[in-house]
C-alpha cells in the first residue's frame, strides 16, 4: 500500500487528543472524533456545552454513542501494527527463532508455539496475542468507565457541597450585615418621663386654698351629687340601680363659684380612675354646651384616657399630650385670673404637671369636672 495513503489512514484513526488509535471512539454533531476517555477528561468541568478540540464549535454534552465502524478500524489497525511489531527480528523467539504469538496468562509474558507447549508452561492458560490485546483493552475501558463514574458522582457531590457552602456563607454575611444594621435602629424607648418633686410647692398654694362646690343640678341624668355637693358619681343612681348606654357618653359637673380675678387653689380626688378631665371653662361655654363636648375652645383642662393598656394625659388650649405617669389621688388646680394662666399639680408627688398660659378667659370662670362612659 502507498505510504501516503497509509498515513492518511492512519490519521482517520488517530485521537487527535492522544495522538493514539482510536479507543472507545465517539463522533461530535461537529463530525470530529476521540476517544471517549480523553474527551470526557477534558470536558470534567464544563457542564451543558463544550467546544471541540479541533474546529472550537460549542457542542451540547451528553452521553455520546461509539462509533461502531471506528472502533473496528482501530482495532483492524491495532492488529496491524502488532503483527509488524512481532516479526521484527529482535521480537523472535531467541531459543526457536520463531514470532511469539502467544500470551502466557499467568507469566504476563509473549511465547512462540514451541514454548507455550512446553514443560514449563503447558499447564498455563494462553491466548491468541490479538485475543488477549484486546480482551484486556475492554478490561481496562470497563474499569476506566467505573473509576469515571465515580468521578462524576464525587463532583457532582463537591459541586453541591460547595453550593451549599456558599449559600451558608451567604446567609452568614446575611445574617452579620442584619445585626450591624441593628446597630444603626432606634431602639424603642418608654415615651413616659418622670417629673421631680417641687420642694414647698403645695404649701405655697395653699396659700390660695378655697373649696369648691359643685353646681347642685344634676348636669345629666345618670351624675349625682352627694352631701355636702363636693363629692360626684357617675354610672349608678344613690340607690345602686345599675344603667346602660349603647354608646360612649361624656357626664359633666361644675362648681357654683365664679372667677373673675385674682388666684384660686382647689384639690379633687380621681382616686386611680380614667377617662375624666378637670380645669376652668368660660361661662359662656357653660350656657351653650348642650351637653356636648364637640368643640373645646373655651375649655381649660387635664384630662386622662385610656387606650389599651396605656394611660395618656392631654392638656386643651391647645391639645398638648403629655408623656408623663397619670396623677392618683388628688389633683391641684392653681387658676391665675390676672395672669390668664392655669395649672395642674400632682399633689402626692408635689410636682407640677402642666401650666396652660395665655388663656382665652371670659369675664366670668367656672371650675368643670367631667367624666366619660364607654
Amino acid at each position: 500500500m502507498d505510504s501516503r495513503i497509509m498515513q492518511t489512514f492512519q490519521k482517520e484513526i488517530t485521537c487527535p487528543i492522544c495522538m493514539k488509535y482510536f479507543i472507545d471512539p465517539v463522533t461530535l454533531d461537529c463530525g470530529h472524533s476521540f476517544c471517549r476517555p480523553c474527551l470526557y477528561l477534558g470536558w470534567h468541568d464544563i457542564l451543558v456545552l463544550a467546544p471541540c478540540y479541533v474546529c472550537k464549535e460549542m457542542v451540547e454534552k451528553r452521553d455520546f454513542k461509539t462509533n461502531v465502524r471506528m472502533k473496528k478500524l482501530a482495532s483492524l489497525a491495532r492488529k496491524a501494527t502488532l503483527w509488524q511489531f512481532l516479526s521484527s527480528e529482535e521480537h523472535m523467539c531467541g531459543a526457536h527463532k520463531e514470532m511469539k504469538k502467544i500470551f502466557c496468562e499467568e507469566d504476563k509474558s509473549l511465547l512462540c508455539v514451541l514454548c507455550s507447549n512446553s514443560q514449563e508452561h503447558e499447564a498455563h492458560r494462553h491466548w491468541q496475542i490479538e485475543c488477549a490485546a484486546e480482551q484486556h483493552r475492554e478490561n481496562l475501558l470497563k474499569k476506566m468507565h467505573s473509576v469515571w463514574e465515580k468521578y462524576c458522582e464525587s463532583h457532582r457531590n463537591l459541586i453541591m457541597e460547595m453550593m451549599t457552602m456558599d449559600s451558608w456563607e451567604a446567609y452568614g454575611d446575611t445574617v452579620h450585615r442584619i445585626e450591624s444594621m441593628q446597630l444603626y435602629v432606634a431602639q424603642p424607648l418608654n415615651p413616659e418621663l418622670s417629673v421631680g418633686p417641687i420642694t414647698g410647692l403645695i404649701d405655697r398654694l395653699n396659700c390660695f386654698r378655697m373649696d369648691i362646690t359643685l353646681y347642685p343640678e344634676r348636669a345629666h341624668s345618670h351624675v349625682f351629687l352627694h352631701g355636702e355637693l363636693r363629692s360626684v358619681l357617675v354610672g349608678c343612681d344613690p340607690q345602686g340601680a345599675s344603667w346602660n348606654t349603647p354608646t360612649s357618653e361624656c357626664f359633666l359637673a361644675w362648681g357654683t363659684q365664679t372667677f373673675t380675678d385674682g388666684r384660686y387653689y382647689w384639690e379633687l380626688d380621681v382616686g386611680d380612675c380614667w377617662n375624666w378631665a378637670l380645669g376652668i371653662c368660660n361661662d359662656d361655654w357653660k350656657e351653650n354646651r348642650e351637653d356636648k363636648m364637640h368643640d373645646v375652645e373655651g375649655l381649660f383642662l387635664l384630662g386622662c384616657v385610656k387606650e389599651g393598656t396605656r394611660y395618656t394625659l392631654f392638656t386643651t388650649s391647645p391639645l398638648v399630650l403629655h408623656y408623663i405617669p397619670r396623677p392618683i389621688g388628688q389633683i391641684g388646680v392653681f387658676l391665675d385670673c390676672n395672669g390668664r394662666t392655669v395649672s395642674f399639680i400632682n399633689v402626692a408627688q408635689s410636682s407640677l404637671i402642666h401650666s396652660i398660659p395665655h388663656c382665652s378667659f371670659s369675664p366670668r370662670l367656672k371650675s368643670v369636672f367631667c367624666c366619660s362612659h364607654f
